[in-house]
């Protein structure tokens, strides 16, 4: 039960920071767009370039950010194709970036930093790799889908930079390039900034909100798909690799059990923002998500005796 308070306690900085977000809008004017732009074309891109250079690639880890955007594709194309069968707009494409977006790396990130020693921390990282590519490829084609035809969501999606600094990333990590140290003293900085901006949007789209979009049936829909289906595959994952693969020792399988519990990815708002995708929707979704997160998730912790 200790670690369910520490948790608690270690996650509450989290919602200060939303709440930071949300008057600095309501006060001074700040801009989710403008933080969503910020995020998804500045930041996210040299965090992505930082985390894919400095990559130990090791032939068993690599699997693991193929594993989960494999999952990442699962839960957001079975809830998309039911989405569209239910709705028959642009709320399925909506729905089915809530149910498959997690918030891995704003929120994940100080949760694993609490449970787990420094030097494992990278394994963690790794995982978020498969996320940020989902988020990069998949995730942003079927927010730009939600509005706009295949020829200009592709070329949404071709202008979208965080592709090209995974590309490069790989590109100095295979060719064994060593970057200077200043950059990681300025890439940590960036990464400071990525959960700060990232936390801060989610309040910021709260105060520009006229009115919540509750929407019972669409935010247990997400639902569905983020705090059920995904930690299901996640289990059956590990089940498997138990069974049969035996890769990945318990420390493995419970960063990728952390990773699967996250709530909503803030970058939703961003994209939504971004696209016109019913960003009043998106805000309150990942807004609800969020708060039931600081329970659940040191509940579940808890419960898997992490």
């Amino acid at each position: 039960m200790d670690t369910f308070f520490l948790l608690l306690n270690n996650l509450i900085p989290l919602y200060v920071i939303i709440l930071i977000g949300y008057l600095a809008s309501k006060f001074f004017e700040v801009d989710p767009k403008t933080l969503g732009s910020l995020s998804i074309y500045i930041i996210l891109p040299i965090v992505a370039f930082g985390f894919m250079a400095d990559l130990e690639l090791k032939l068993s880890y690599i699997i693991l950010p193929i594993v989960v955007y494999l999952l990442s594709v699962i839960v957001s194309m079975t809830i998309l194709n039911a989405g569209r069968k239910i709705y028959g707009d642009s709320r399925a494409n909506l729905v089915a970036m809530c149910a498959s977006m997690g918030n891995m790396g704003y929120f994940g990130l100080p949760v694993v930093f609490l449970l787990f020693e420094e030097q494992v921390i990278g394994i963690y990282m790794l995982m978020i790799l498969g996320g940020n590519v989902f988020e990069s490829t998949v995730a942003y084609y079927i927010a730009a889908r939600g509005n706009f035809d295949v020829r200009t969501s592709l070329i949404k999606l071709a202008r979208f930079p965080s592709l090209y600094a995974i590309a490069a990333g790989l590109i100095i990590n295979v060719l064994n390039v060593e970057l200077p140290t200043v950059f990681y003293t300025y890439w940590s900085y960036f990464k400071g900034a990525y959960v700060l901006i990232g936390m801060m949007l989610i309040g910021a789209a709260m105060a520009q909100m006229k009115h919540f979009e509750l929407g019972p049936r669409f935010i247990a829909f997400s639902f569905v798909g983020k705090i059920i289906m995904w930690p299901l595959l996640a289990l059956g994952c590990i089940a498997i690799d138990n069974a049969y693969l035996q890769l990945f020792d318990e420390q493995v399988h419970h960063m990728l059990m952390i990773l699967a519990l996250v709530p909503q990815a803030a970058n939703i708002v961003a994209f939504a923002a971004q696209l016109g995708l019913h960003p009043e929707k998106a805000a309150t979704t990942v807004l609800i998500g969020t708060l039931l997160a600081l329970f659940y998730i040191p509940a579940a912790i808890w419960l898997l005796g992490m």
